[in-house]
């Protein structure tokens, strides 16, 4: 069975031949369909002298477009006056009635004609404007793949500087901090390098699959803190995989960085075994984020939660946290995992983004 756009890539290879090869055809068409009629002049009565050459106006409409149309139009009119419309062998009707039929098939053919050719028009058109689309897509995925490409080496670029900083920074609070610094612009670094590889979305370049993102980067956090030393932690994630736009995507693969990078770090001293799971879900319209360790926990006074927060460290860490689940509309705690051992932390915001997307 032929399908649609074969008939219509048939259709526009025949409406580019030469206009006097397309009108030779037409004629062909025209003359092929009454002799066809004529071979059936035994089977069809008279009063259907009309159907195989609306016939053929509607095969030349359609194969060589409007103009062969009206042209198989005016050869079948000549041609029924002249061999089915008496006085035969003449271009003149002498009947009224069989004059009334003409006129209404030379209008009726007209508009099939005219109807096909628009038809057709705008089919190209909309193949065209297609495939325009799909050009300008083709080059948005290029432009953002190259965009994040440029966004990570600048990061990177940048970490190696506020590094060198740090180096000859003449304090150590000057030290510390700078290296904090590199610290967050290094997970802003592995984000890119995450989304420029394979958690993007197909249909989409700007949508992440939340399940290749969430574990993708677990994973690459894992990868990065064994090459400093061989520590017994083990660190698992699990994430349902949700459509995730690239904006808030970044959001929370910075949560995510650095949560688990805290959690590596200072849950588990003196190369204690601990165990760090990250889990991404969807309930009930919001997207929760959570990250739980069995190490040494935090006390009360280091809980966040709601507006009473103590400053770990330089604090810095804590507001930046804060500061992103307010970005995503959502809210961020930290407090003892379960039964009190260890340490949880949630992310939640909505599952659906401020323009509707969700």
């Amino acid at each position: 069975m032929i399908s649609f756009s074969a008939f219509m890539g048939t259709s526009g290879r025949a409406q580019s031949l030469p206009a006097w090869l397309r009108f030779l055809l037409t004629a062909v068409t025209v003359a092929l369909g009454f002799a066809a009629r004529q071979a059936m002049d035994a089977l069809l009565p008279t009063t259907n002298v009309f159907l195989m050459p609306i016939l053929g106006v509607v095969v030349s409409a359609t194969l060589f477009g409007a103009a062969a149309g009206l042209l198989a139009t005016l050869l079948s009119s000549l041609w029924l006056c002249w061999a089915y419309l008496p006085p035969l062998e003449s271009f003149q009707v002498g009947d009224p009635r069989q004059f009334w039929g003409l006129s209404l098939f030379v209008i009726i053919s007209g508009f099939i004609s005219l109807v096909i050719g628009g038809f057709q028009t705008t089919l190209l058109r909309l193949r065209d404007a297609h495939a325009a689309l799909a050009r300008t897509d083709s080059q948005r995925r290029l432009l953002l793949q190259e965009f994040r490409h440029r966004s990570r080496n600048d990061l990177q670029s940048l970490v190696a500087l506020l590094l060198l900083r740090a180096r000859a920074a003449p304090s150590s609070a000057a030290q510390d901090g700078l290296r904090e610094a590199a610290e967050h612009a290094r997970a802003l670094a592995r984000v890119h390098t995450l989304l420029a590889q394979e958690a993007i979305h197909e249909d989409d370049p700007t949508v992440v699959d939340s399940r290749a993102f969430v574990e993708g980067l677990a994973m690459e956090l894992a990868r990065t803190h064994a090459t400093e030393g061989l520590r017994p932690i083990v660190l698992t994630a699990e994430a349902e995989p949700h459509p995730l736009d690239s904006e808030r995507a970044i959001l929370v693969g910075l949560v995510l960085n650095e949560c688990v990078t805290n959690a590596l770090k200072y849950a588990f001293p003196d190369d204690r075994p601990g165990r760090v799971q990250v889990r991404f879900s969807r309930i009930d319209g919001e997207f929760h984020l959570t990250i739980e360790d069995d190490g040494t926990g935090t006390s009360p006074e280091e809980q966040t939660n709601g507006n009473r927060a103590r400053p770990l460290g330089t604090g810095l860490g804590t507001r930046l946290l804060r500061g992103m689940a307010a970005q995503l509309r959502g809210s961020f705690n930290r407090g003892p995992g379960p039964g009190g051992a260890g340490t949880h932390v949630e992310l939640r915001f909505p599952a659906a983004a401020a323009g509707g997307r969700g």
